[in-house]
């Protein structure tokens, strides 16, 4: 046991049910302690799923759809209020906002946090107190069928590594030490204004362990040329997962709207990036899969309720399949999807 505090993963969720039990069990696997999750508005049974995980001491979860007064009316930024609110939280040794399509890739050692950190403070030489890991966007793989499977294990092609001409590939997530932190962010977080200002000095790396440019003290939420770094961790982002996937998710069912903006067709054609192949993640893949299986066989009713999420969305799909085959065969056919 360490008498360190713990390493904090933060999440905010909305009908993410069927890819739950991985992205848990994946951060829990490369080292982190503790995971709070926010849910809102949820229809699939993610929120039953998350309030369960919470009874047997998995996580602790946050339900997140009602605004009280001065609250900010969009979820993810109210539920970010909410976490740094909480003393426990603030108290973490190291602390990542992260969505349940994005995978944290660390390159480096045996591909833990731990590893990680040693890393950075090796290359830079001295305490690191930010590291911001670019995004590595994968897109489909070719796969059209939405299945009970490893996110991790089916997409293994994505853009290119490197910098990127589309500027949302470039965006970047960050694993921060609390202490400087006035305020949480979806890329980075806010700093209080004496580290802002350079008053008090901090360390920030990119994913290389290379120190960032001054200018990140006050913003920016994606890597450039001279900030660009990915030796030792990327931040895997698998915006589309499968055609079938894609279309429970992004399927808005309006027939009086614009036809592309039904599916949001434009988003998973920017962002289905197959370029190459990249399965440095998988070496986690048989970690895993045990771990997966081990908290359904501890946990049968969780099991369950993740069954029942699965159920969920295929018949979500079903529905939004027809329609779109009915209205919109030209675009059903380019995201491979038939009767």
């Amino acid at each position: 046991m360490t008498d360190r505090q713990p390493r904090t993963l933060l999440g905010t969720v909305k009908d993410e049910g069927p890819y739950l039990l991985e992205w848990i069990c994946y951060y829990k696997l490369i080292g982190f302690d503790r995971i709070v999750v926010a849910s809102n508005d949820c229809q699939d049974g993610t929120r039953q799923m998350l309030d369960y995980l919470d009874t047997v001491g998995e996580i602790t979860h946050i339900e997140n759809s009602g605004q009280h007064d001065g609250e900010p009316a969009d979820p993810q930024n109210r539920a970010y209020d909410r976490f740094w609110s909480d003393e426990t939280i603030k108290a973490s040794d190291w602390v990542l906002v992260a969505d349940a399509d994005e995978f944290l890739n660390i390159h480096t050692g045996d591909g833990t946090i731990d590893a990680l950190i040693d890393a950075a403070e090796a290359r830079a030489g001295k305490r690191v107190d930010i590291i911001s890991a670019t995004w590595r966007v994968f897109g489909n793989a070719g796969i059209v069928p939405f299945r009970d499977e490893p996110v991790i294990a089916q997409f293994t092609r994505s853009a290119p590594p490197g910098m990127h001409s589309v500027q949302r590939y470039t965006a970047f997530k960050t694993l921060f030490r609390p202490h400087p932190v006035r305020k949480l962010g979806i890329h980075r977080p806010r700093l209080s204004p004496r580290f802002q200002e350079g008053r008090v000095p901090l360390t920030w790396v990119n994913g290389s362990g290379d120190e960032m440019p001054e200018r990140f003290l006050s913003q920016g939420w994606r890597s450039f040329e001279n900030s660009y770094g990915a030796d030792l961790v990327t931040m895997n982002h698998y915006m589309v997962k499968s055609s079938e996937a894609f279309l429970i998710k992004r399927y808005r069912g309006t027939a009086n709207s614009d036809d592309d903006e039904r599916i949001n067709f434009r988003y998973f054609e920017t962002f289905n990036a197959n370029d190459v192949e990249d399965t440095t993640i998988t070496r986690h893949l048989p970690a895993l899969k045990s771990a997966i299986a081990a908290l359904k066989a501890d946990h049968p009713h969780l099991a369950l309720l993740h069954d029942q999420s699965l159920a969920y969305h295929r018949a979500k799909l079903e529905t939004a399949r027809q329609e779109l085959l009915a209205t919109r065969p030209d675009i059903a056919a380019r995201l491979g999807l038939t009767t």
